[in-house]
């Protein structure tokens, strides 16, 4: 019961999946040979829609041509079809067709292609597709056999079935080819036979159903099926054990050792082929189809195997026997070998050849006897005939088929030399008793189906069976660890093993099992009451063998301790008593046998001394006979007794008294002596007549030897001219498809050559004609043979082409003319000479091409020409020259005369280079322009050239190439362009004069700005130094307990504040107009700085007793604050300014469609209607008289306004009824919506803080400016130190650390940049606080300020305010 172990099953030893596939839906291969083409496309064309399932069609296919199932197979199905040349992965649905010359292997879910290596003879790609199937896809594999010679697919069909899979074969009735199928029904591995027709509707079925079972346990063993709930697993189970049970009882076999997985396994193959969906069905089933009994064994042995599998381990076996076990064999002794489990026979015909390669060339040869034993009979049948189909060629190599078997028609068959060596027996190594003395065991892949304990029992029953040292070779998931002590590993990985020398008592060596008997006896002992318990092992105690045999001395069943005195005889096997019996006791025991069949009496035989394992001891036999055994009617019971002392015989007995013995000898000798007197009479008339026979057959063997004689000598005859005939056909075909495939170059060039021909023999006669040739001759296919004379045509000047074929075939040289047909086309008609292959003239050909485009192509060159000509000669204002290659002129047109001067006789044969200024001849430039032109195809050229006269004139012009036919030359167009080159120099000098007073006025606007800058600065130190004085001042307890001194000091402040924004309105409005005040802009809300704003001029309002007032909502813009603050600060303080006590001024911030309206009007003096335009312009005022205003200011806050709004992409308008009547000024700038949560501020002032116990240094060149803010900073408790440049500052800073750092930036010396850069390079220095305090302003000194390294820049006049909230927010950083 040799079998090959599905990949996936869990309950393996190594458990090991290696290239399993991972694909969920079955996949289909398809096996026929190329004659199955017919059987292969019925079978796709009755699969309809999409199956669910992939197909792989493997055919034999010539290697020395090109394939076009895959395209044939396409049209009868919707599913995509693949030509496999390349690995694929395999898709659901689809399918993959073998390429020609490759084989088809599968590895987990791809197709790989392989090279055929093997040499030409039977095919075996289907085998080796099937074989890779199986091990890959195991029990979603399904195998069909079609239509095909020969037996390749028979031999994988098999592995597919072993693994689990469906094996289907076509019916033979109806296969066009009958070999494939029924070599794979010959195999006994065919689950359907069927009609092709119905194959199809199979395969869906099965799929259907596969998906549909149910087995308990799946998922742990690894089963692709569903596992019923909980209530049916309990009812699955109890099938299970039924269905075990019901294949005991009607097979004899019992598989309750077998390990779940494998029994589970092979019950879902079953289930697929009978359609069951559970195990309850699948047991209904078999009860009610006996014959099923029998296919399920057959599942359950898993008769299938190869020659020499697993090569690695057959050869390591062969190293080992070679080395070790022929050597230590005496010389002439045997090798005894039994093969477990043997199958169909192929182990055991491979272990036979390995050893007789293996053995020893010595005389004489050693004997080779191997058992080979298995419970299959089928297979054992199949393994006597030794009969195998050609596919096994692709595991064996040519050398063992040829030494080990004879070449039979489509079949192997084993040499009769090899066959002698095997005996094979019916024999259950779990039952029945073993071999013995035996050199080497085979039992490859039985073990891993049995459990552990089992294992080990069958591991000791081999260690019996071998000499000490003789082998164990194991399949490649098996082990001999079970039974370590009896074992000893020669090599682990291929699983050979040596037997120790351990010895074990004969009795302990029965059979293993005895089937369902064994199991009855247990159940039955359970039930024994105790006091028979004690009686039967008091019966054990004695050690009584016995032995039950039949009429003819067969055995027929032992007790324990009988094997004690039986023996086991070289050669084949027997069951006979009397020739197993130890010899000493036969003699004594045989006329015990005959008299006790005779008598039916119990016979004591003669007793026996023998010796045992303690000494001698006496044997005394007891036959127990039945009346009538020795006719074949009962059986006999013989039993061993063994005593220690033997009595005499009795008394009585007088010696003249013969013993019973003797009398039953007599009448046996008289009864046999009888029958060999018949039997020679018998002999000698049967020796006659088989003499008479063997004549008559020597006879006829002559005539038959004859007749195959004459046979073979036909048959070489015939395959001699059957090959004649294929190489005559192949050259043939070659030639047919060589011929075809002229013809078809021959057609398609005529078609695509667009050319009418005919052709006529010497007579003039048409011989043939293109389909073109219809548009020339009113010509047609029943016109062939008649003369061309006849046929009417379409020309309109035929000409006579007699006359033109007669010269043709004369001269043999072509004519070439050009006729028009009556439609107004142009052929040109070219007449030649016909030739043929043997050179020989047989007429003329005539091409008629039409060249109607070509020649209206050539009648437009000709009149362009003659237009060109006409223009180069009327023209005025171009010199159109032509020039030879050498540079000579070739033409002269009257534009080239007028601008040059000369005439055409004048320069007609000179070089042009008379054109050209001498200091350009001189650098040979005309030559230069030449070679320009030929290297690039044109020359520009526009340069100062010489008239006759002697004149300069500037002429822009090209030259180009003229090629036409071998002439080649040039072309030279030149314009007169000098006023527009004076024009150009005029330009340029205007050009150069606007950049000149543009550099001087960027130069002036840069003086402007540092003027401006300088100004700025010089006029905000002494407002600096007010301020300052004025924050001291107001801080002084006088001050501020008189209000008259507090308001002097406000108003001072307020003055300071406004000259202030006046310089920087004024600096604002230069940078507008110059474009460099750029915006920082950032989401913000414009109600907190209209509200700060309106807050700080309530003071100047309430003064001047104005009412503000403000209506606003929470708007947010996207602009710059800074600027934004400008923009109201300005047009409050303008109506503060010009409304007078008594006042209003009302402030509205609301939506204005998707613009933020601020709105400020009053009800100040108004605006005159003529002025309203006017109002926002520089320098503008109502009052024009600057002597008679009453109000200050220059009249810039309005224009900075418009400017900033507009930066914004703002509006700004304003309105007013008149003069006394109030105004109002509107600003629009772009609302951003959502920009800012509730929380947000755009601008938020910082709250002061504290000065007190601060280190300042403070630098500033002006003394009095220094020494009054250090004056008021003291006064807020800060600790100042004072430096009036930037040495001095240096070096306090030297000796002392400062908590803060104020610099004034415009110092003699050292300014204040660089006071900073030198500070942030002392370490204790580099991360002091420091602030600028300047009187300039701009952006860049802002920027300058901070790459300095100061933090912080203020712009003078600067607040005690504005300095404690840039301190605090220094100290929050």
């Amino acid at each position: 019961m040799n079998q090959q172990p599905a990949r996936n099953d869990t309950d393996w030893d190594d458990g090991t999946e290696a290239g399993r596939s991972s694909l969920q839906f079955p996949v289909v291969g398809i096996g026929a040979s190329a004659g199955g083409m017919a059987a292969t496309l019925q079978l796709f064309e009755h699969l309809t829609g999409e199956p669910g399932m992939a197909f792989v069609v493997v055919l034999h296919l010539s290697p020395e041509h090109e394939s076009h199932a895959a395209a044939i197979i396409q049209r009868i199905t919707r599913m995509p079809v693949v030509q496999v040349d390349r690995t694929l992965a395999i898709q659901i649905d689809h399918v993959y067709v073998i390429a020609p010359a490759l084989d088809l292997v599968m590895e987990d879910g791809k197709l790989v292609v392989e090279t055929q290596e093997r040499q030409r003879g039977r095919p075996v790609a289907i085998d080796l597709f099937f074989r890779t199937l199986a091990q890959a896809h195991q029990e979603r594999a399904i195998a069909v056999v079609l239509s095909g010679t020969g037996s390749d697919g028979a031999m994988g069909l098999g592995e597919v079935k072993a693994q689990g899979g469906v094996s289907i074969a076509q019916a033979p009735t109806e296969a066009e080819y009958s070999g494939m199928p029924l070599a794979a029904i010959s195999t006994g591995r065919v689950d359907f036979v069927l009609p092709t027709v119905e194959i199809a509707a199979k395969l869906v079925e099965l799929w259907k159903n596969a998906q549909a079972i149910e087995l308990p346990d799946a998922s742990r063993i690894g089963l692709r099926v569903k596992e019923p709930a909980e209530e049916a697993a309990a009812r699955a189970e109890a099938a299970l054990d039924d269905v075990i049970g019901i294949l005991a009882r009607r097979t004899g076999n019992n598989f309750r050792h077998y390990k779940r997985g494998t029994v589970l396994r092979r019950l879902e193959r079953r289930m697929q082929v009978t359609r069951q969906q559970n195990l309850e069905g699948y047991r209904d089933y078999l009860e009610g189809h006996p014959q099923e009994a029998e296919e399920l064994l057959q599942d359950m042995l898993i008769s299938v195997t190869s020659f020499f599998r697993d090569p690695e381990s057959f050869g390591a076996l062969a190293q080992e026997v070679s080395t070790g076990l022929f050597r230590r064999m005496s010389a002439g002794a045997g090798l005894r070998a039994w093969v477990v489990g043997c199958a169909t026979g192929e182990e055991a015909y491979s272990l036979s050849m390995l050893l007789n390669e293996c053995a020893p060339e010595v005389a004489p040869p050693t004997s080779i006897q191997i058992f080979a034993s298995d419970i299959d009979d089928r297979a054992l049948g199949m393994a006597r005939a030794g009969v195998y189909p050609e596919a096994i060629a692709a595991d064996l190599s040519p050398e063992r088929l040829r030494h080990f078997f004879n070449d039979e028609a489509g079949v192997y068959r084993i040499r009769k030399a090899l066959r002698e060596q095997i005996l094979f027996a019916r024999h259950n190594v779990l039952r029945d008793p073993p071999f013995s003395r035996l050199d080497l065991i085979a039992c490859r892949n039985l073990l891993i189906y049995l459990e552990r304990d089992l294992q080990a029992e069958v591991l000791e029953v081999f260690h019996f069976a071998l000499n000490p040292g003789g082998l164990l070779f194991l399949g490649s998931a098996e082990s001999a660890e079970l039974a370590s002590d009896h074992f000893t590993v020669v090599d682990k990985k291929h699983r050979i093993y040596r037997a120790n020398p351990v010895r074990l008592p004969r009795s302990d060596l029965l059979p293993l099992r005895s089937g369902v008997a064994a199991a009855a006896n247990e159940r039955a002992a359970a039930a024994v009451p105790p006091l028979e318990q004690l009686h039967q092992r008091l019966l054990d105690d004695s050690n009584r063998a016995t032995v039950v045999i039949d009429a003819h001395h067969k055995i027929m069943h032992t007790s324990p301790g009988a094997s004690r005195y039986l023996r086991h005889v070289p050669g084949v096997p027997s069951q006979d008593l009397l020739e197993v019996v130890l010899p000493e006791l036969a003699s004594a025991l045989r006329p015990a046998i005959l008299y006790a069949g005779r008598s039916g009496r119990r016979v004591a035989a003669k007793p026996v001394a023998i010796e045992g394992e303690q000494g001698r001891i006496v044997l005394q036999m007891t036959v127990r006979g039945s009346p009538g055994a020795d006719q074949g009617g009962g059986h006999m019971l013989i039993a061993f007794d063994e005593v220690d002392a033997m009595l005499q015989p009795d008394a009585d007995a007088g010696p003249d008294r013969p013993e019973p013995a003797y009398t039953v000898l007599e009448a046996e000798v008289l009864r046999l002596q009888r029958e060999l007197q018949g039997s020679v009479g018998e002999s000698a008339s049967s020796s006659e007549a088989l003499r008479a026979s063997n004549e008559e057959l020597q006879s006829m063997n002559e005539e038959l030897r004859s007749a195959t004689e004459e046979l073979e000598t036909s048959k070489e005859e015939l395959q001699s001219v059957n090959e004649e005939l294929t190489t005559v056909n192949f050259e043939l075909k070659h030639k047919v498809e060589e011929t075809a495939k002229i013809n078809d170059d021959l057609n398609n060039l005529i078609t695509s050559m667009n050319i009418a021909t005919v052709f006529v023999d010497r007579r003039m006669q048409i011989k043939g004609f293109t389909p073109l040739s219809a548009k020339v001759f009113n010509i047609l296919s029943g016109d062939l043979g008649r003369p061309l004379s006849d046929i009417t045509h379409r020309l309109r000047d035929q000409g006579n082409f007699a006359e033109d074929v007669s010269d043709v075939l004369v001269t043999l040289q072509p004519v070439e003319r050009e006729v028009a047909s009556v439609d107004g086309r142009w052929y040109l008609l070219r007449i030649s000479a016909y030739r043929t292959t043997e050179d020989r003239i047989d007429g003329a050909v005539l091409n008629f091409i039409d060249v109607t485009e070509r020649r209206a192509a050539q009648e437009q060159l000709r009149a362009r020409d003659e237009r060109l000509r006409l223009v180069a000669e009327s023209t005025r204002d171009f010199a159109v020259i032509t020039l030879d290659a050498g540079g000579c002129v070739t033409g002269w047109n009257k534009g080239a005369e007028l601008m040059f001067g000369y005439t055409v006789d004048e320069m007609v044969g000179e070089h042009f280079r008379r054109l050209f200024v001498p200091e350009d001849r001189a650098v040979r430039m005309p030559e230069q322009e030449l070679s320009n032109a030929l290297e690039h195809g044109r020359a520009l050229d526009e340069r100062w050239h010489l008239r006759k006269d002697g004149s300069r004139f500037y002429c822009s012009g090209i030259t180009t190439t003229l090629v036409e036919g071998n002439l080649q030359g040039f072309a030279k167009i030149a314009r007169d362009l000098t006023e527009r080159r004076l024009l150009e120099r005029q330009r340029e000098d205007l050009l150069a004069a606007e950049k000149q007073v543009r550099l001087q006025l960027e130069a002036a606007h840069a003086l402007r700005n540092e003027f401006l800058a300088v100004m700025s600065h010089e006029l905000k130190n002494p407002l600096n130094l007010i301020m300052v004085s004025t924050e001291l001042i107001g801080r002084s307890p006088e001050v501020q307990v008189v209000p008259r001194l507090s308001r002097a000091v406000d108003t001072i402040r307020r003055t300071v504040h406004a000259q202030a924004q006046i310089i920087d309105d004024l600096l604002d409005l230069s940078r507008l107009q110059t474009g460099k005040l750029t915006l920082s802009r950032s989401p913000v809300k414009w109600l907190p700085i209209i509200e700060r704003i309106v807050d700080a001029m309530r003071k100047d309002a309430e003064a001047k007793k104005v009412a503000v007032s403000l209506e606003a909502e929470d708007l947010a813009i996207f602009a710059d604050v800074v600027r934004v603050e400008q923009i109201f600060w300005n047009l409050v303080s303008n109506a503060l300014k010009f409304t007078p006590a008594g006042g209003t001024v009302q402030v509205r911030l609301t939506r204005d469609g998707h613009w933020a309206l601020l709105e400020v009007q009053d009800s100040g003096r108004g605006i005159e209607p003529a002025f309203l335009g006017q109002v926002f312009d520089m320098f503008q005022q109502g009052d024009h008289k600057p002597t008679t205003r009453r109000e200050g200011g220059m009249g810039i806050g309005l224009a900075l306004v418009r400017s900033l709004a507009q930066l914004h992409g703002g509006i700004v308008e304003a309105d007013s009824e008149g003069a006394g009547k109030g105004s109002v000024f509107r600003v629009r700038l772009p609302l951003l919506e959502g920009a800012l949560d509730n929380g947000a501020q755009g601008f938020q002032l910082v709250a002061s803080q504290a000065l007190s116990g601060r280190r300042i240094l403070m630098v500033d060149d002006d003394f009095h400016t220094l020494e009054t803010l250090a004056e008021l900073l003291r006064s807020e408790g800060a600790s100042v130190t004072t430096a009036t440049n930037g040495p001095e500052a240096l070096e306090i800073a030297t000796q002392g650390a400062f908590d803060l750092v104020i610099s004034d930036i415009g110092m003699p010396g050292m300014d204040g940049f660089e006071l900073m850069t030198r500070l942030r390079q002392m370490p204790h220095a580099a991360r002091w606080p420091a602030i600028a305090i300047t009187g300039f302003g701009r952006v860049q000194d802002l920027e300058k300020a901070k790459s300095a390294g100061f933090d912080v820049h203020l712009s003078k006049p600067v607040s005690l305010e504005a300095l404690t909230e840039a301190v605090g927010k220094l100290g929050r950083g």
